[in-house]
C-alpha cells in the first residue's frame, strides 16, 4: 500500500536505469546505516561517561551477550525468508559495537572527553557521506572506482588513527579508528552487493560487516582484559584504582562473554547463498537520487517529448552545471569537517 501511494512520485525507470536506481538506493542505505552506527557508538560512549550505577560493566557484558545471541538467531532464521531482517541484525550489532567500545575504553583506562569524542566521528562520517554523494553523481565508468577510492581513504584514516593512538593513547584517536572501520564496513557491503546485484543483497553485506566488527571489538576487549588480569599493567594499578576495581570484578566473567567468537565469524562468512531470501523487487526510489545520477538523468532528457536537439543539449548542460556545483559544495564540506575535527580533537 505504501509503495503504491508513492509510485506517482517515482520516475519511470527502464532497463539499465532500474539497475542503477537499485544501486543508488543501496548506496543511500549503506550511507545512513554507516552514519547511524557512528552516532550509536558515540552516544553509547557518552552515556557510559555519565557513570550511572556501580555495576555498569557487568551489565554491559550481559547485554553484549544477549545482543550477539539475538542477532545470530535473526541472521540464520527469519532473515532467510525476508532480507529486511538483515537490517535488524545490523542495528543489534551496532548497538553491541557501541557497548563493546565503551567496555574497551574502560579496560584501557581512557578518559572520555565529550567534545573530543564527538569530533572523533566526523572524519569517517564526512568521507562516507562524500563518497556516496560523489558515487550518486558520477558518470557510469567512475562509479565503481569511487567506492574503492573512498574505501582506501577510510582504511588510511583507520591506520593513521591507530598509529596516533599508539603514541598518544587518547580516546579521540581510538574512536576515530573504530568509526573509520564502521564506514569501511558500509562501503565494503555496497561493493560486495554491486558485484552481483541479482544474487547479493546489501542488507546481508551490512549484517555480515557489522558482525565482523562486533566480534573484532569483543576480541580486542578480551585481549585487553587478559593482559590486565595477567599483571601486565600492575605497575600502573595504583594510579588507576577505579579502573582496576572494575577489571577485578570482570576477571572471572570476561573470558566467558567473549569466548567462541571465532567460530561464529566462520559460520557467518560460510553462508554464501542467498537463494532462500525473498528479495523485494519493488521499492520506493527518491526522486532526488534519480535527478543527480547522470545515466538516468540523461536518459530522461532524451525521452522528453516536444524538445529539439538544441533544447535537450541545453537541459543537459544545465544539469551538468548544477551537478558540479553540488559536488563542489560537498567537497568543501568534507574537507572543512575533517580539518576541524583533526585540529580540535587531536589536541
Amino acid at each position: 500500500m505504501y509503495r503504491a501511494a508513492t509510485e506517482p512520485n517515482t520516475p519511470n525507470l527502464q532497463g539499465h536505469e532500474r539497475i542503477v536506481a537499485e544501486q543508488n538506493a543501496g548506496a543511500t542505505l549503506a550511507m545512513w546505516t554507516g552514519l547511524g552506527s557512528i552516532l550509536c557508538l558515540l552516544l553509547s560512549c557518552f552515556l557510559g561517561s555519565l557513570q550511572l550505577g556501580g555495576g555498569r560493566l557487568e551489565i554491559s557484558v550481559a547485554i553484549l551477550a544477549v545482543l550477539l545471541i539475538a542477532s545470530v538467531i535473526l541472521y540464520f532464521l527469519p532473515a532467510k525468508r525476508d532480507e529486511r531482517w538483515y537490517l535488524v541484525c545490523s542495528l543489534l550489532n551496532h548497538a553491541g559495537i557501541g557497548l563493546a567500545v565503551l567496555l574497551l575504553l574502560d579496560l584501557l583506562g581512557l578518559e572520555i572527553r565529550l567534545l573530543n569524542l564527538a569530533a572523533s566521528g566526523l572524519p569517517a562520517a564526512a568521507i562516507l557521506f562524500g563518497t556516496v554523494m560523489f558515487y550518486l553523481s558520477a558518470e557510469e565508468r567512475l562509479r565503481g572506482k569511487l567506492l574503492w577510492w573512498g574505501l582506501g581513504v577510510l582504511a588510511a584514516i583507520c591506520a593513521v588513527a591507530g598509529l596516533k593512538y599508539y603514541f598518544e593513547n587518547t580516546e579521540f584517536w581510538l574512536c576515530t579508528a573504530i568509526c573509520a572501520l564502521l564506514s569501511c564496513s558500509a562501503l565494503g557491503a555496497l561493493i560486495w552487493a554491486n558485484k552481483d546485484p541479482e544474487n547479493r543483497s546489501v542488507y546481508q553485506g551490512l549484517a555480515v560487516g557489522s558482525f565482523s566488527i562486533y566480534l573484532l571489538l569483543l576480541a580486542a576487549a578480551a585481549v585487553a582484559l587478559i593482559l590486565a588480569a595477567s599483571g601486565s599493567g600492575s605497575s600502573n594499578r595504583s594510579s588507576r584504582n577505579k579502573k582496576g576495581g572494575l577489571l577485578d570484578k570482570l576477571k572471572g566473567s570476561g573470558d566467558s562473554a567473549n569466548g567462541g567468537s571465532g567460530s561464529l565469524l566462520g559460520g557467518l562468512f560460510g553462508v554464501r547463498s542467498t537463494r532462500g531470501v525473498r528479495r523485494r523487487r519493488g521499492f520506493y526510489f527518491p526522486t532526488y537520487l534519480w535527478y543527480y545520477t547522470p545515466y538516468t538523468r540523461y536518459a530522461a532528457i532524451n525521452r522528453m517529448a516536444g524538445m529539439s536537439d538544441p533544447e535537450r543539449e541545453l537541459a543537459r548542460e544545465r544539469y551538468r552545471r548544477r551537478r558540479m556545483i553540488m559536488l563542489a559544495v560537498v567537497a568543501v564540506i568534507v574537507v572543512a569537517v575533517i580539518g576541524a575535527a583533526v585540529v580540535y580533537g587531536g589536541r
